[in-house]
């Protein structure tokens, strides 16, 4: 029979067949065999009004299903397919579902793995965007032979302890001299401290990086004149000395102590020089009198073409930096150092101290090497704040705090390594090594220790780094990572004979020396731009999002608004049938009870 009520949303759905009268076993609804005829959609609507709690849900799932944009879903659940249609639904919506997560789950390990890409900036940087570089100079004469002559003061000690067994001075050697000696041993090969440490007076604790300044060849012997952006110098003018690994070296272009150590007193020596590039030309100021700054991060800041550091705005030899080096064979010394005679040059960025175990360029006497320069400067965006430092495998400046470098860089890093762990094995740390003013500076008897305390570390960074390729979990000593901002200077070098004697007799010259060696160094930029290297983001959570939506959208038609439509479904939709199927209930009760009556 027909059941009607007055409220328009208790009347039954119009259909051509008779529906029996509700009772609480309304899944019988489903069974009527005039039901194949009827539409899906009544049907699916008549569950959820009026069907158990499973047919409703069932119901539910059905409407969602049939109205979603989801693609594939609906040909599933309409009650009048076949049911071949459904299974090649269902296998099709299995297969896009298998790849879809299979492309998901490759672009999230994609995104963990390497988050961050390097590739080429996409402007040309100008080179005068950039400082030159800083040159070391560090020459294999380490001592003039009229202050100190290492070769017979060795000498008269060795003979006394071949001949005694021990050194007791009975050559009656200076203080001076037995100070000098034992300076100079720190910069002299194992082979010859091993020689003579362990018999040297251990009353005497000389000031090693003043000494080996003291005996060290003056600048202006060394370079007599230089030349830079096109304008003559005495190489004095514009050199600094630096205490290094190899000694005392020239320096040209470099940062001031107090701009790159937090507090001066952790280093036994600076030059307090100012160099002066007024020297011949009066618009030039001095370094000490030049506004604004340079950092690595933020460049040049409130400084003219002149400016600390010093940088040029043009290519080629002349524009570049240019040093005439001489050394004399009187001053060669064998006895301490190696055969190899001439000059180590090192190539860093001004914020960083030079590392003299890295690589290097051998400027031989008698030689001329032209040293052409092209810049590898990597920088990094902002947005890799979002990623930790392994992911992106360098530091920002503000990440990684160095106790005594003002600026972090890969070489301060393992600078204050190696020093913390010889203090740390030795108790001292080495003439060169920035430390705290509590901590002593090695003496002689602690040379083979500093020098144990170098090997171990490398070849624990080794093992750690090796061990670290199969543990992702191992942690790596001291951990030096590039810096995310980095400036290094990659090398072309050409290199021929100079023949300064016949130089000078072609220009009817005579050079006051007799027994002296000649050498030319330039150095220059290659091109006047450079490309830079960019650190960015390959995948962020934008583009991950990005890349899933589209997995998403190509395999299953699924969009933002298919998870909003599944919200709204399973929320707002599911709230408005359960109280649609009270209301029906109430009124359905009322019926019975009247058509009972």
């Amino acid at each position: 029979m027909e059941v009607s009520n007055r409220g328009s949303e208790a009347t039954l759905p119009q259909v051509d067949v008779k529906l029996p009268t509700p009772s609480k076993n309304a899944d019988s609804l489903s069974t009527i065999s005039g039901l194949s005829e009827v539409p899906s959609d009544i049907i699916i609507k008549s569950r959820i009004k009026y069907g158990s709690r499973w047919s409703a849900c069932k119901g539910l799932i059905m409407e969602y299903s049939k109205n979603t944009t989801i693609h594939g879903l609906r040909y599933l659940v309409e009650l009048h397919r076949p049911f071949y249609e459904k299974l090649y639904w269902f296998v099709v919506l299995v297969i896009s579902v298998y790849f879809a997560i299979s492309l998901i789950w490759a672009t999230y390990l994609k995104w963990q793995d390497t988050p961050v890409i390097l590739g080429f900036d996409e402007t040309l940087v100008p080179v005068h965007k950039i400082p030159f570089p800083t040159i070391t100079i560090c020459p294999e004469i380490k001592m003039e032979r009229n202050v100190f002559d290492f070769t017979n003061v060795s000498s008269r000690i060795l003979e006394e302890i071949q001949k005694y067994g021990s050194f007791q001075n009975y050559e009656d050697l200076s203080e001076t001299d037995l100070e000098r000696f034992m300076s100079t041993l720190h910069i002299c090969e194992s082979e010859v401290v091993q020689r003579f440490a362990k018999y040297l007076p251990k009353n005497l604790k000389p000031n090693i990086t003043q000494t080996l300044v003291d005996i060290s060849i003056s600048k202006n012997e060394t370079g007599p004149f230089c030349k830079w952006n096109g304008r003559f110098y005495f190489c004095d003018k514009i050199f600094n000395f630096v205490a290094t690994d190899e000694g005392i070296c020239y320096q040209f272009n470099g940062l001031q102590a107090k701009d790159i150590y937090r507090d001066v007193s952790f280093v036994n020596y600076y030059d307090e020089d100012v160099v002066d590039f007024n020297n011949f030309f009066e618009p030039l100021p001095r370094f000490n009198e030049l506004t604004g700054n340079w950092s690595l991060d933020d460049g040049y800041v409130g400084q003219g073409y002149n400016s600390y550091p010093q940088r040029t705005a043009f290519s080629s030899a002349r524009n570049g930096f240019f040093a005439f080096l001489q050394g004399f064979q009187h001053n060669f010394e064998y006895a301490c150092r190696s055969f190899k005679q001439g000059y180590k040059v090192f190539l860093t960025s001004p914020e960083s101290v030079p590392v003299t175990t890295s690589n290097y360029i051998l400027l031989p006497h008698g030689d001329e090497v032209m040293v052409s320069v092209l810049p590898h400067y990597v920088i990094s965006t902002d947005n890799l704040h979002d990623f930790s430092p392994e992911k992106r495998q360098c530091y920002f400046n503000d990440e990684r705090y160095l106790r005594y470098f003002r600026s972090y860089s890969q070489s301060n890093c393992q600078v204050e390594c190696l020093t913390n762990f010889t203090i740390n094995k030795c108790g001292c740390a080495k003439f060169w090594m920035p430390k705290p003013q509590d901590v002593p500076v090695c003496s002689v008897e602690d040379i083979n220790c500093y020098d144990t305390a170098q090997s171990e570390l490398s070849i624990l960074i080794q093992n750690q780094t090796m061990q670290a390729t199969m543990d992702p979990n191992m942690k790596i000593i001291c951990d030096c990572m590039p810096a995310c901002t980095s400036l290094d200077y990659n090398v072309e070098i050409s290199s021929a004979r100079y023949e300064l004697n016949k130089t000078l007799q072609a220009f009817r010259e005579v050079y006051e020396h007799e027994d002296f060696m000649g050498s030319r160094l330039s150095v220059y930029f290659k091109e006047h731009q450079f490309t830079a290297i960019k650190r960015t983001v390959l995948f962020s959570i934008a583009t991950l999002i990005a890349n899933w939506g589209g997995i998403l959208g190509l395999f299953m038609g699924i969009s933002s608004l298919s998870l909003i439509e599944l919200v709204y479904f399973f929320s707002v939709r599911l709230y408005d049938n359960l109280r649609k199927r009270r209301q029906t209930k109430k009124r359905l009760m009322k019926l019975e009870a009247e058509h009972e009556s």
